[in-house]
């Protein structure tokens, strides 16, 4: 019997995966407190390993095209598509993956089920494809959140997104999109898929920056903790959430060892704002740390630029949740465009920010 599409391109995925390797169903790790892992990261500024990192990778900055690159991504899918997203109400997004599945396409969703009070519904865009045919599922259950916002198409790209796919993130947020068409990266993006898909575990050791704290024997935390500590020049943040303490600590190390820094977060009174964050925002400014918050575009990215070399891009925010808990998915490039690309933006945010 010849196999299916879905079957062909599952088998393809896995026997390309270099560095992830699914699991069989079982429950998740016991984890330690996030208080626990936060102490653990008390920053010493040092060389250490080489960062792992892509060169092949194209940076969108949002708001530009009001989301038109994205969904012409989508549209010109020619095998599959298979998306991972916190939020999705987006219904120009949801009409394409629907065309596609109607046009005989591999289209899967994964949507995150469960939100914070008032921080969103999925449930209108899983019935609107599930009635349609769609193959969509809720996310694992085992994550606090699935705050990862990837769509990996025809298995030869993946754009990893600060920008959840709503009807206002393109037009009114700062967000950063990056294309990602390293081989190995994607292949790892795809394993991550199947097996969020399939609700199984997974390992990997690639490049890409992955949470929960498990996935990777260096972590989320630990890799943009490493590349906050590698600053020898110039360090430049630009996150809507920041108060996990190891990166806390780490951004005070580097102004404190003369590091050039400029950190960009949410104007005073954003409603997201937590009292962790408060107390990690104050604990900077007390450090003399240079921090602005921007109103317009509201801040939603989630970004590192070190040494005008390097530059992480992804779904993490910077709190114990996103790094230690929740699914998310990142990446670090040395594309000398790409880094001087954010790094521009980030500086002339910072220009038009208010002290905080």
């Amino acid at each position: 019997m010849k196999p299916s599409l879905n079957t062909v391109l599952v088998l393809a995925a896995l026997s390309a995966v270099l560095s992830c390797n699914p699991a069989d169903l079982r429950p998740s790790p016991a984890r330690p407190s996030p208080s626990a892992l936060s102490d653990a990261g008390a920053s010493t500024r040092a060389g250490g390993a080489a960062i792992a990192r892509t060169s092949s990778v194209v940076i969108q900055v949002e708001p530009s095209d009001s989301g038109a690159a994205i969904l012409s991504e989508i549209e010109a899918a020619t095998k599959s598509v298979h998306v991972t997203m916190y939020l999705l109400t987006n219904r120009d997004v949801q009409n394409a993956l629907i065309s596609l599945h109607d046009a005989g396409k591999d289209v899967r969703v994964i949507l995150n089920h469960h939100f914070p009070p008032n921080g969103g519904d999925n449930l209108p865009a899983f019935n609107k494809l599930k009635n349609a045919g769609v193959d969509v599922v809720w996310a694992p259950s085992d994550y606090t959140f699935t705050h990862e916002k990837a769509i990996v198409i025809d298995g030869a790209k993946v754009l990893i997104m600060t920008m959840n796919l709503t009807a206002t993130s393109a037009f009114s947020n700062r967000e950063y999109v990056a294309t990602d068409t390293d081989a190995d990266d994607v292949a790892d993006a795809e394993a991550i898929f199947e097996a969020d898909f399939a609700g199984r575990t997974i390992s990997c050791d690639g490049k890409l920056v992955v949470s929960p704290t498990e996935t990777q024997p260096v972590g989320a935390r630990d890799r943009l903790k490493q590349l906050i500590d590698g600053a020898t020049t110039s360090l430049d943040v630009e996150v809507q959430s920041l108060s996990e303490t190891g990166l806390t600590d780490a951004i005070i190390a580097a102004h404190e060892a003369n590091v050039a820094v400029r950190v960009v977060t949410t104007a005073a009174g954003a409603r997201e704002e937590t009292p962790a964050q408060a107390d990690a925002l104050a604990k900077l400014k007390q450090a003399g740390v240079p921090l602005v918050g921007l109103g317009d575009p509201y801040v939603h990215a989630k970004a590192i630029v070190v040494d005008d070399k390097l530059v992480f891009v992804g779904s993490q925010n910077f709190t114990a949740t996103a790094l230690f808990y929740n699914r998310e998915l990142g990446v670090v490039t040395d594309a000398p465009s790409e880094v001087m690309k954010v790094r521009d933006v980030i500086a002339s945010d910072f220009q038009r920010g208010t002290p905080r």
